[in-house]
């Protein structure tokens, strides 16, 4: 059997469900997936099978991390021409909710959900590499403001909080499962958060999402953290970034797209 991977983060395995949906799809491979995050892959059921996550005896490689100083590609697109596929793929995934009792609390308040991301070390470092990836969160906490009661914020994501939020309606940091996220998200009407798996996250559901960048990251003198840019990053046009330092009219010109979101019913 034919085996994939990508990178080691849950937002690696969303752009590789996609990717092995893909080669499914088209090739007709049943494939074995090495990743630590199966829950992301239960849309593909029995054409996959589930092992752990390693680097040897790989036949596709869905990663982008040799294409990252490359700009006429995004981060997606390099994922799938790393393995091997030039054609377009569609970025998404086929969630169906698991934990009803999970989203009828969060949707009983009966606005549209905007998911707000946890800010933590960026890509889980504990030795400070890509620290500078973080923004100024009182950005964040500007548009979480801006927002205001028109949406329940609900706070998720796991790790050690380096900024705490006001305003949040709903906090579930620290205590969900990868299958819980993947149901608020299914039925979340934005994202607000940063570079991370957020991103993967919100554009494999096409969902809008606002991401403030920092500075400083855009600014550093590591290669590989210069090159994580909005333009390499972001792949869907329903993904739009701010710099930390913009001005304050466009940050809330950015906010404007959650002022007129509606509810989304959960897909059963």
């Amino acid at each position: 059997m034919k085996a994939i991977r990508g990178g080691t983060g849950l937002g690696d395995a969303l752009y590789v469900q996609s990717v092995a949906r893909h080669i499914i799809r088209t090739r007709g491979d049943r494939l074995r997936v090495c990743t630590d995050w199966p829950d992301v892959f239960k849309p593909l059921g029995d054409k996959v099978s589930i092992a752990p996550f390693t680097r040897l005896g790989i036949t596709y490689l869905a990663h982008y991390s040799q294409r990252k100083p490359l700009t006429h590609t995004d981060q997606f697109e390099d994922c799938c021409q790393a393995a091997g596929i030039m054609e377009p793929v569609d970025f998404r995934l086929d969630w169906v909710l698991e934990d009803y009792a999970l989203v009828d609390r969060i949707q009983a308040r009966g606005k549209p959900i905007v998911l707000v991301q946890l800010p933590r070390a960026p890509m889980g470092r504990t030795d400070g590499f890509g620290a500078e990836l973080l923004p100024d969160c009182r950005r964040i906490q500007h548009a979480i403001d801006m927002i205001g009661d028109r949406a329940t914020k609900v706070l998720i994501g796991h790790g050690k909080a380096l900024f705490s939020f006001f305003g949040i309606d709903i906090d579930l940091s620290g205590k969900t499962s990868v299958s819980q996220v993947l149901d608020l998200a299914s039925v979340a009407s934005g994202f607000l958060g940063y570079v991370s798996f957020f991103v993967p996250l919100a554009e494999s559901f096409d969902k809008p999402g606002l991401f403030v960048w920092s500075r400083r990251g855009l600014k550093s003198g590591q290669p590989y953290v210069k090159n994580i840019t909005p333009e390499k990053i972001l792949h869907r046009q329903s993904s739009r970034a701010v710099i930390d330092d913009c001005p304050d009219d466009e940050l809330e010109s950015a906010v404007e797209v959650f002022l007129s979101l509606e509810p989304v019913d959960a897909i059963c």
